[in-house]
């Protein structure tokens, strides 16, 4: 029988300006396929009973018919758009449906307006029956009040703003899953190529150790049962009281068993989501890719700018363009009454500031002041879309150059009691709101709360008492004050600098 790949379906959307990849199966060996579209055919033989085509680049337009055919067989899938196609990568802050977001209501009442369709990609964590039918069932999706209620909400705002703009029509492949590690969306082959990975790969091993893979899949179906009722207990807790500590919640809902044990079947192992989602998709043409992700390797987040960066060499590979753009977003502030001093999540921001400075055709949205105490899950998704859109209009489409990326730490350099730094991404001039966040650290390596002082597109900071300053810091914890901006309202992403003395 003749098929597409699922992700080809009536109203898809593909890539305009670049080449198109399709492709599918069919029952014979060796039989011509032949793909048209848009007035251009391009014929094809199957080998191992699939085969695959490449259209050349189209402008944006609309609607087609795209028809494939072999011998007697042919599908014809109808109201194709050729226009914008974004990958909506990461964990539950870019699932987070729309519905579930802070005023959705004026999106919904508009969205048939909006000139975005969306594919989900296929959410199940092994191979099955359920997987298959799912698969099948799947389909894109015109932006009706229904289904854009479920829709990623960074997303979604994102598309609407991009396919304003350029007037065209707009395509999400929504390909997240709330509580991963970037080591659920590498390859095994990526993962074993690092240290970084190897540890994630290991831990897993350990996990299974002793138990067949019957018991570990029962092992950890038990655990779904525990947690699903953990998870209610704990939002009790935290409805009754917003401002609860950590450890309370835990005396209250027991042991917090997340992510569940090794198995088979858990989604969150590793590569277990590149396996079962990523492969399913590639190699679509994309025009780049939306990635929110990060809080789950804050466990380990001094291996997270190799895993992102392995990612980002993983993905265009396997898309098969080596300039597709990646899109970061930065987290942004987060903590608990008994964690947000600490510092494991400003490794990990670190981490993708120094991905984006030195990976090409990438982007940082940055957030910080977007985040909220005691909710891992801030609901205001317009500001990352927007904050993102900017960097699409800068990164990818060279539309806007200023005022489109957040100011980033560009040099510092001592002067007596003083430190100054400079940024980059700073003409429009910076503005402190308040006199906090920044620290200096004295020469035995202690760090101390310290003014700061604007002069134009650069700071000067001190703290009375500390001649000689060997470092200098801000926004250096995992939740706190969001002081420094600039004047177009973008906020200065965190900084750690030692300049001399005791090392860290």
């Amino acid at each position: 029988m003749l098929r597409t790949a699922p992700i080809f379906t009536n109203h898809c959307v593909l890539q305009r300006d670049k080449p198109i990849r399709i492709w599918g199966t069919a029952s014979g060996e060796n039989e011509i396929v032949t793909v048209s579209l848009n007035g251009c055919s391009v014929q094809t033989r199957t080998q191992n009973q699939k085969w695959n085509v490449t259209l050349p680049p189209m402008p944006a337009g609309g609607a087609y018919q795209l028809k494939i055919s072999v011998q007697k067989e042919e599908i014809i899938l109808s109201d194709i758009m050729i226009g914008e196609v974004w990958l909506c990568g990461g964990q539950s802050n870019m699932e987070m449906a729309l519905i579930n977001s802070a005023s959705p209501e004026p999106a919904l009442e508009t969205c048939q307006e909006s000139h975005v369709r969306l594919y989900h990609v296929c959410k199940r964590g092994f191979f099955d029956e359920a997987f298959y039918q799912e698969e099948t069932a799947s389909a894109w999706q015109l932006p009706e009040r229904d289904t854009c209620a479920v829709w990623s909400a960074v997303g979604y705002y994102f598309g609407c703003l991009l396919a304003k703009k350029l007037g065209v029509t707009v395509g999400l492949v929504e390909c997240n899953y709330g509580g991963t590690s970037a080591s659920a969306w590498l390859s095994r082959e990526m993962l074993e190529s690092t240290e970084t990975g190897k540890a994630y790969l290991k831990d897993y091993a350990l996990g299974m150790a002793g138990l067949s893979d019957e018991e570990a899949n029962q092992a950890y179906l038990d655990y779904c049962e525990y947690h699903e009722n953990w998870q209610k207990k704990c939002a009790e807790c935290y409805q009754k009281n917003p401002e609860i500590s950590w450890e309370e919640v835990l005396e209250i809902c027991g042991e917090n068993r997340y992510p569940g044990p090794s198995a088979p079947i858990n989604p969150l192992r590793p590569h277990g989501l590149y396996d079962t989602m990523i492969t399913r998709i590639i190699p679509y043409t994309l025009r780049g890719v939306l990635y929110y992700q990060g809080e789950s390797d804050d466990h380990r987040p001094e291996g997270y700018e190799i895993l992102l960066s392995c990612l980002i060499r993983q993905w265009r590979k396997d898309f098969q363009d080596e300039n597709l753009p990646f899109l970061l977003v930065q987290l942004p502030m987060h903590g608990y009454e008994d964690t947000k001093n600490m510092t494991n999540w400003c490794s990990i921001r670190q981490a993708q500031e120094t991905v984006y400075r030195n990976t090409k055709n990438t982007g940082l949205a940055v957030i910080l002041d977007c985040g909220e105490f005691n909710e891992i899950h801030p609901k205001n998704k317009r500001i990352p879309a927007e904050r993102l859109y900017l960097q699409a209009l800068k990164e990818v489409y060279h539309l806007q150059e200023e005022d489109t990326t957040a100011p980033l730490f560009r040099c510092a350099y001592p002067e007596g009691s003083r430190v100054h730094i400079a940024f980059d991404n700073a003409e429009s001039g910076l503005e402190l709101k308040k006199q906090s966040g920044f620290e200096i650290r004295d020469d035995s390596g202690e760090w101390h709360p310290a003014e700061a002082e604007i002069h134009e597109n650069y700071i000067s900071v001190f703290c009375q008492g500390i001649p000689l300053p060997t470092g200098v810091r801000y926004a250096w914890y995992n939740y706190g004050d969001v002081t420094l901006f600039s004047k177009n309202g973008l906020p200065a992403s965190p900084f750690q600098i030692i300049l001399s003395g005791v090392n860290e």
